[in-house]
């Protein structure tokens, strides 16, 4: 009796392992079919596999999708304040020291980014930038000018190259429609740079 023990101690382990990680089950090896005693055995093992298991797949999934909650439900970078609509700057962060030619990286909450050539469209619009503009923001309604100091990403660009004489200069991101009239302040944000 002191041997079916053992192998019924070995069966109890084996299923148990079996419940958490089935391809190891498969690689266990079989009861010899001997003895009445090893036959019991065996119907024992089959009925003990039956306790409910959480399987690796489920755990990692599960975890995925609560991680892809929690970034989707996560306000953008740099919300704006009121937590609603705005602009807002990725690169470069305020105060930054750039070379002549830089990069910068734009984003916008609440609205989406659509080319110019699209036309009006509710909810819609593209970035611009505006260097040194005493008090930074175009007006709301105000059509932005085409020229040096007034660059137009009409294509719905989230990123570009600026290049500006060495000194500091001011920056404001500001968002507007089609025809390229701005939303407003809600829609600007100014960061300074300094240029090398």
């Amino acid at each position: 009796l002191p041997e079916p023990k053992r192998t019924q101690t070995r069966v109890h382990g084996m299923s148990s392992l079996a419940a958490f990680a089935p391809s190891l089950a498969a690689l266990r090896p079989k009861a010899a079919k001997t003895s009445k005693v090893s036959k019991a055995m065996v119907a024992e093992r089959r009925t003990e596999t039956v306790v409910p298991a959480i399987s690796t797949r489920r755990v990692l999934l599960g975890g995925a999708v609560s991680a892809a909650m929690t970034l989707a439900m996560s306000p953008g970078p740099a919300a704006a304040k009121d937590g609603k609509n705005g602009v807002y700057w990725i690169e470069p962060k305020d105060g930054a020291t750039v070379a002549r030619e830089f990069n910068v990286k734009m984003g916008v909450i609440g609205y989406e980014l659509a080319p110019a050539s699209e036309g009006l469209q509710e909810g819609t619009g593209h970035h611009h930038i505006v260097v040194d503009q005493e008090g930074g923001y175009v007006e709301k309604g105000v059509e932005i000018p085409f020229d040096a100091t007034h660059l137009h990403f009409g294509k719905a660009q989230k990123e570009g190259a600026v290049k500006l004489e060495p000194g500091t200069h001011t920056l404001t991101l500001q968002f507007a429609d089609a025809k390229h009239r701005s939303f407003g302040k809600k829609f600007a944000k100014t960061i300074t740079v300094n240029v090398e």
